[in-house]
């Protein structure tokens, strides 16, 4: 074989064919067919036509505007039917937030700047609610399209990524022993399928399950994407059958996505506020990292999530609430909490957690969450076990000593944690009940009725703890210094990794949600840090001694 057609099979084998681009603006004047901007197909369900007949792989170039499910260049003022929605397809990418037609630079994308907008609002005459309980049941959306977005076995080469997601409307009945789709995922609706999904946003879209996303038997992976004032809302009396799971996201039927970056706002359900899950794997669990989860409410339970056997890192729930039991979560699996933050959550009991099987805590901060019982984490059923974390100022009606810090049925497992009104009572080592000088705790304003609870709102603080060798100001997007060092730096369990943890570290891990990463607050050794870091100084006290080397002797041949 001769070497020139042996390098091209070689790299027919290691390059990726070129993905076709088709073309979308609803602001195009051209010929309509896709090709370029100024030919560019003005709908998108044109675009999804020509790629489900082209080969493999295809990206869709979509333009600032409004494109609804139930418009193409032969129904150009719409069918009206609610069924119509933009079917995703296996090797095609969906690329909203580009410039488009008649902009100086037409391949420019920024989502944010440019709103690639698809809608559910067939009609285009919504009315905004303020209440997200109200957008399932709002005459104008009554003609509101089931599902804006759907994905049927679609696997990871199905692609969405950069749009806005609104106004679907899953109001549709449910009749005992037949099942419809049209009651699940006003927003979108997946089933079967494994798909990514980037960089969008759901607003304002409802279903009695799911209100943004309902997921059947499928794993999505959602990246950057954020939820706000999406629904599910209904009769809890008959929840089984009208719905009321899952504000933002409803996961059935074996589903577990992985969630990456995202973050849950202002959204309503029963059960659920932001997530709901279901008849779960029991191989699998739901993952989120990095995600935010802010005012959140269910009527019952898990005012930002309920949850099955969940891994949860480097989250915040802040300001949920649930008129039952758990204001920030209700778990109802064994679920692991790493380094994630929880303040301001309200709920009748727990207002952090209400557990029914194991859960595990590590580097986790809990302040100011309210509870008529047990402010912080409660558990009925299943094991607690906690470590490297800080409880403080969690209250109930009894105040907000340890029992309104925590609460099991079940004696917990609690070390290396600062706990308010710490007593020993629940066992362990290394615990305390030291302050941990926070940098600026939240707390709860009266709002000029101190006699009246219910009329209280959260007021956001800063949980990185003070240091005088620097502590990370969010803020301010830098390092600065305090007059005072928290007891809870270099505080946490010797055998735990102190991770990212920046220089001089100690050597051993903080305690609170910042402990082990980044933005761990630095230690102090009542001198200057070093400006430049001495060759076996382990533990950042600017001197090589038997502390460094009692260290290194503690972690020997350790494997992580």
């Amino acid at each position: 074989m001769n070497k020139p057609l042996l390098t091209f099979i070689c790299l027919l084998l290691v390059v990726p064919c070129q993905a076709k681009t088709i073309y979308v603006d609803a602001n195009a004047l051209g010929a309509n067919n896709g090709s370029s901007w100024a030919d560019a197909y003005r709908f998108l369900q044109d675009a999804l036509a020509d790629a489900n007949s082209s080969d493999k792989p295809v990206e869709i170039w979509v333009a600032q505007g409004i494109y609804r499910p139930d418009r193409s260049s032969t129904e150009p003022n719409g069918t009206g039917d609610r069924e119509a929605t933009f079917q995703l397809i296996n090797g095609v990418t969906i690329k909203g937030g580009y410039a488009g037609f008649g902009q100086p630079y037409p391949d420019e994308q920024n989502v944010s700047k440019y709103e690639t907008i698809l809608s559910g609002d067939l009609n285009g005459n919504d009315i905004e609610v303020s209440d997200p309980r109200d957008l399932l049941t709002e005459p104008t959306r009554n003609e509101n399209s089931y599902h804006v977005v759907t994905a049927v076995e679609n696997d990871a080469t199905a692609v969405f990524d950069g749009c806005i997601i609104r106004g679907g409307n899953a109001n549709g009945e449910y009749y005992w022993g037949e099942f419809s789709d049209h009651y699940v995922g006003g927003g979108m609706y997946n089933y079967k399928s494994s798909l990514s999904v980037m960089n969008c946003r759901f607003l304002s879209n409802s279903g009695r399950w799911g209100g943004a996303i309902y997921n059947s038997y499928s794993d999505p992976t959602l990246l950057n994407c954020s939820f706000t004032a999406n629904s599910a809302y209904g009769f809890y009396w008959i929840i089984d059958l009208y719905g009321g799971a899952g504000g933002a996201i409803c996961n059935s039927l074996f589903s577990e996505p992985v969630l990456i970056n995202c973050s849950f706002i202002g959204n309503w359900a029963w059960l659920g506020g932001g997530v709901y899950s279901t008849i779960c794997a029991s191989d699998k669990a739901l993952v989120i990292s990095d995600s935010t989860f802010c005012g959140n409410f269910a009527e019952l339970g898990g005012g930002g999530m309920w949850g099955c056997e969940a891994e949860l890192s480097h989250c915040v729930f802040k300001q949920n609430e649930a008129g039952g039991w758990g204001g920030a979560m209700f778990i109802d699996g064994d679920t692991n909490l790493t380094n994630c933050l929880f303040t301001g959550n309200f709920a009748y009991i727990g207002g952090v957690s209400y557990a029914y099987d194991d859960l595990t805590v590590s580097n986790c901060t809990f302040g100011g969450n309210r509870a008529h019982y047990v402010g912080g984490i409660s558990s009925n059923e299943g094991y607690t076990v906690v470590t490297n974390s800080v409880f403080w100022e969690n209250t109930d009606s009894a105040g907000a000593g340890e029992s309104a810090e925590i609460g099991t049925w079940e004696p917990p497992t609690i070390n290396y944690c600062c706990i308010l009104g710490w007593t020993g009572d629940l066992g362990g080592i290394g615990n305390t009940g030291a302050d941990p000088c926070f940098a600026k705790p939240g707390y709860w304003d009266a709002n000029g009725t101190p006699e009246d609870a219910n009329d209280d709102f959260w007021v956001d603080g800063d949980y990185h703890l003070k240091s005088q060798a620097g502590r990370w100001d969010a803020n301010d997007g830098r390092w600065t210094t305090d007059e005072v060092t928290s007891l809870c730096i270099d505080a946490g369990d010797p055998d735990s990794p102190i991770g990212l943890e920046p220089f001089p570290n100690g050597g051993i891990i903080n305690m609170g949600a910042y402990g082990g990463t980044v933005e761990a607050s630095k230690s102090y050794f009542g001198e200057p840090v070093c400006e430049t870091i001495v060759a076996g100084d382990i533990n950042g006290d600017c001197i090589v001694n038997f502390k460094d080397f009692a260290l290194l002797a503690y972690h020997w041949l350790e494997e992580r």
